[in-house]
Order: structure tokens, then C-alpha cells, then sequence
């Protein structure tokens, strides 16, 4: 909450708006959830099912979810961390890493022919980072989810309010936490079994 109000009155102050870090309606409500359900559903089975046991083959380890062991069969943990989730890394996430990285990225770097390729990349890295206590595997994946949620949110011209990329974030992360909660975590491992025996 802290980093979310931080960047709202940075940005506020340079800019007297928020229209710079996508905070603006541009599409309906219904269209944007119903784009990042159809995102989601789409994606979710491909990173699961297909590229997260590659980047398990390619690195030798699974990624390291011991952090949410806590939550299984502890509903008042789940929901607690369900509503952290659906504020820090559903909005907050989405609104520092790509309306203010954005932003920030847009006027430091210099134009040229392919910054925003350039920029897309430098925010998936800041995303992935925080994620390192998930080993090298969490660590990839979550950077290739950075580059996800960053590409929809330029195809989605810039656009934070209750946007494309919240709505996906949320989703992916609500799964996650859901599964953690069941106790089956082991989810991401099946792919794996399914794939390449191990």
C-alpha cells in the first residue's frame, strides 16, 4: 500500500494527472474482464503444462513454493493472503511495475527503434527480481510472466484501470493461492511427471 500511494503522489506531482501510469477508463468493465479470462485461460495451461517444465528441465529444479506451505488448510491464512494478493500483486504490482516503470523508463531512455522492446524487458526483470526467493526456476518464470502481463499491457495501449493486466495478474496469482490452500502446489510438478517422467 505504501509503494501503490507512493507512486500515486510521484506521479501526481510531476504530471498533475495519473493518465501517464495508464490510471484512465478506456475500455469497458466487462470487456476488460473479459479479455483477461480469456487471457488467462489461454495462457495459464501453456506456462504450466509447457513452459514451466522446460525451464524445470533447463535449470534441473522445481521452483521453490515452501513459502506457501502455511497457508494449506489454514482458511483464515488463505483469505488473508487472498485479499493481500488481489491488492499488492493484482493491482500494486501491475500499477509500479508497469504504469510507473513505464513511465519512468519512457523518460529516462533516449527514443529509439526498439525501446519499448527494451523497456518491456527491464520491467520484467524488476518484477522477477522480488521473486528470487523462489530459486532460479520461480525466478525465470516469473520473468517470463512479466513480459506477459508487459506486452498486454502496451497491446492494451497503457491501460491500468481496472485493466487487461490486473485482471490476468489476479487471476494467475488467485489460482496460486487457491492451489496453496488445497495443498496441491504439486499442480506446477505434474507437468512435469507428465512431460518428462520426473
Amino acid at each position: 500500500m505504501i509503494i501503490i500511494i507512493s507512486v500515486f503522489i510521484i506521479t501526481y506531482w510531476n504530471d498533475t494527472s495519473l493518465k501517464r501510469i495508464g490510471l484512465h477508463p478506456k475500455t469497458s468493465f466487462l470487456k476488460t474482464i473479459g479479455t483477461g479470462l480469456l487471457l488467462f485461460l489461454l495462457l495459464e495451461p501453456i506456462l504450466d503444462f509447457i513452459i514451466q517444465p522446460l525451464v524445470n528441465k533447463l535449470t534441473g529444479e522445481v521452483a521453490d513454493y515452501s513459502a506457501f506451505k502455511s497457508v494449506a488448510h489454514n482458511f483464515s491464512k488463505f483469505l488473508k493472503y487472498f485479499v493481500f494478493i488481489l491488492i499488492s500483486a493484482g493491482f500494486g504490482e501491475e500499477i509500479l511495475f508497469r504504469g510507473f516503470l513505464f513511465r519512468q523508463f519512457s523518460i529516462i531512455l533516449p527514443n529509439f527503434k526498439f525501446k519499448t522492446a527494451v523497456i518491456i524487458v527491464l520491467s520484467a526483470v524488476l518484477f522477477s527480481i522480488p521473486h528470487l526467493y523462489q530459486g532460479i526456476s520461480g525466478l525465470i518464470m516469473t520473468f517470463i510472466f512479466g513480459l506477459i502481463f508487459a506486452i498486454v499491457y502496451v497491446k492494451t495501449n497503457y491501460n491500468l484501470w481496472v485493466t487487461v493486466t490486473i485482471v490476468l495478474h489476479s487471476l494467475i496469482d488467485s489460482m496460486f493461492i487457491t492451489l496453496s490452500y488445497f495443498d496441491k502446489l504439486n499442480y506446477y510438478e505434474l507437468a512435469n511427471s507428465l512431460f518428462f517422467g520426473y
